[in-house]
C-alpha cells in the first residue's frame, strides 16, 4: 500500500506541475480545456457513486449517509463561506485573487488528499481514487497559475506557489495513511463516505456547470462527461 501511495503520489505532482505550466509556456486552448473538465466532471461522479459509496457501505452498511453529508457540507462550506475558490475554467470570473486563491485551493487538496490516503487500504479502490483526483487536480492548477499569471506574479513565484500546492494532496494522503494503520475497519468506511461526499461536492459544484455553461459545443461536452461516466463503468464492470 505505501509503495501504491508514493507512486501515486509522485505523478499527482508531475500532473499539477505540468497543469501549472501550461498557461505559462503555452496559449491556453479553452476547446480542450472544457472537454477535460467535462470527462473530469464524469469520472469524479463516477467514482462517487459506482465505487467509493458501495466500498464504504460494505464497511458500515446504512450509516453511510451521514459521513456523506458532511463530506459534502464541509467541502462546500470551506469553499464558498470561508476560504476562496476560482472556477476551474478560464472563461468565469475569479472569486478570489492570488494568494488567497492558493490557500483555498490548498485546503481543498488536503482534503482530496484524505480520499486518496484512505481509499488505498481497499484495493481495488485506490486506483480509482487517484484517477480522479488526477483528473481534478491538472484543472485546478492550470486555473491557479492562470490567476497567478493574470495577477502579474513572476515565472518564480509562480514555479514555487505551484510546487507548494501540487504537495497538497500527497501531504493529506500520507498524514491519513499513517493515522488509519491499524485502525478498524468501520473508520475506513466512515472515511471513504466522507471522501465520497466532497467527491460529489467537486463534480456538482465545480465540474458538471461547466458541462453546459456555454452553448457551443455543449453536446460534445456532453459526449465527454458522458464517456468518463462509461469509463468508470467499465472498471467497475470488470472488477
Amino acid at each position: 500500500m505505501l509503495s501504491s501511495l508514493i507512486l501515486y503520489s509522485f505523478f499527482i505532482v508531475v500532473v499539477a506541475w505540468i497543469g501549472g505550466a501550461i498557461p505559462i509556456y503555452f496559449r491556453k486552448n479553452s476547446f480542450v480545456i472544457h472537454l477535460f473538465i467535462s470527462f473530469g466532471a464524469g469520472v469524479l461522479l463516477g467514482a462517487s457513486l459506482l465505487h467509493m459509496i458501495p466500498d464504504a457501505a460494505e464497511y458500515i452498511g446504512s450509516r453511510l449517509g451521514l459521513p456523506i453529508l458532511l463530506g459534502f457540507l464541509v467541502l462546500y462550506i470551506f469553499e464558498k463561506f470561508i476560504m476562496t475558490h476560482p472556477c476551474p475554467s478560464e472563461g468565469c470570473e475569479f472569486h478570489s485573487v492570488g494568494i488567497s486563491a492558493f490557500f483555498g485551493l490548498s485546503l481543498h487538496s488536503l482534503i482530496t488528499g484524505l480520499a486518496l490516503g484512505a481509499g488505498i487500504f481497499v484495493p481495488k479502490l485506490g486506483l480509482i481514487v487517484f484517477l480522479a483526483v488526477v483528473l481534478h487536480k491538472l484543472p485546478a492548477s492550470l486555473s491557479l497559475s492562470s490567476l497567478l499569471i493574470k495577477e502579474h506574479y513572476s515565472n518564480k513565484s509562480i514555479s514555487l506557489i505551484i510546487l507548494l500546492f501540487s504537495l497538497m494532496v500527497p501531504i493529506g494522503a500520507f498524514v491519513t495513511f499513517l493515522l488509519l494503520r491499524g485502525t478498524s475497519q468501520t473508520v475506513i468506511g466512515y472515511l471513504i463516505a466522507f471522501s465520497a461526499g466532497t467527491f460529489l461536492h467537486v463534480a456538482a459544484d465545480d465540474l458538471i456547470p461547466e458541462v453546459h455553461r456555454h452553448f457551443a459545443y455543449r453536446y460534445v461536452r456532453l459526449v465527454a462527461f458522458l464517456v468518463g461516466l462509461v469509463v468508470i463503468g467499465i472498471v467497475k464492470y470488470l472488477e
